[in-house]
């Protein structure tokens, strides 16, 4: 009785060998997990050339690389797993590593470079730094190695308040600032033309906007990459032997026109390499590393929805001087 009540739990292959079948099929493992849906968490690594790299190949092919610089689609799963993963990689490596995030400011370095360190706990991080609201699901993982592994974190943007107060004013808003304030945002705000003030002028023309709204809100836009590059750049200066991963928002790492180009102005011995996210569908010329991933849910689906979800938006309550 006993031995009919377990026989359900028995696999179909000790059945057949119970029952004295002579031949059994092997199952293939390998295929069984290659068929699977495509997740949010899926990617391939691409070469510029177009082949298909590991991480261990792509540090391989780079080793001599200053700053891997990572553009990613903003809460996208895929782009922060790889970025975690190629960070794991690049930490165990001997060439001493540091961590650059368009995430934190400047005003927020010293509580960051205190959690690093170990002198402060999390809650104290995110009530004293404009972190992100995605920083625990999507930055907390990078972070959390560079506590680790002892690893200096780069707080590398400017303050939100003085980029919006940029875009409303132009770039001369700075003058404005105190020397404390002035030393929170890079010293050159470069607005000149440029294959990225074309490319940005391109992106904003098909809003309603004149020539001169846009022009300021490039100067925002360029207060955010010269300051991330100028806080590579000191980095580096001080510390020449180290390599800097940095992520940011795909549109400043882009075919190295954004931030690239401003830490080659600032510091041009500096070498390093743009890996960025894209999609399946995407057409788009890159010639940077391609991190290819499922796209993002869309956000509305028609005018209507799009009204009524803009319409609930929170806009910024910053006074500027």
């Amino acid at each position: 009785m006993n031995s009919l009540l377990k026989l359900p739990i028995i696999s179909a292959l000790t059945i057949a060998l119970l029952c004295g079948c002579q031949t059994t099929s092997k199952i293939d493992v390998s295929k069984e997990v290659a068929q699977s849906v495509a997740s949010l968490y899926d990617y391939t690594l691409l070469s510029p050339n177009g082949n298909e790299v590991s991480i261990a190949q792509l540090v391989a092919d780079n080793a001599d690389v200053d700053v891997f610089m990572v553009g990613e689609f903003h809460a996208h799963p895929g782009v922060h797993l790889f970025q975690a993963q190629l960070m794991a990689h690049l930490a165990y490596l001997e060439k001493p590593l540091a961590l650059s995030m368009e995430q934190f400011t400047r005003a927020d370095q010293d509580v960051l470079s205190q959690y690093v360190t170990g002198k402060v706990g999390e809650s104290t991080l995110i009530k004293h730094t404009k972190v992100w609201d995605n920083y625990k699901s999507d930055y907390r993982p990078l972070v959390e190695i560079a506590r680790k592994q002892s690893l200096p974190v780069i707080a590398a943007n400017a303050p939100r308040n003085i980029v919006k107060c940029i875009g409303r004013q132009g770039p001369e808003y700075v003058e404005k600032l105190s020397n404390e304030q002035r030393q929170l945002i890079a010293q050159n705000i470069d607005i000149s033309d440029s294959p990225y003030r074309q490319k940005f002028l391109s992106n904003m023309r098909g809003m309603t906007l004149t020539d001169a709204r846009i022009a300021q809100m490039f100067g925002a836009q360029m207060a955010w990459d010269a300051t991330m590059a100028e806080s590579m750049a000191n980095y580096l200066n001080q510390f020449p032997e180290h390599r800097i991963m940095h992520i940011a928002g795909r549109f400043h790492v882009l075919n190295g026109l954004g931030t690239g180009a401003e830490l080659k102005k600032r510091r041009a011995q500096t070498s390093f390499i743009n890996i960025s996210a894209v999609t399946e569908s995407e057409k788009t010329n890159i010639s940077d590393y391609r991190l290819v991933i499922q796209p993002l849910p869309p956000m509305w689906v028609n005018k209507e929805e799009r009204a009524i979800v803009m319409g609930g938006h929170k806009r910024s309550n910053i006074t500027c001087l």
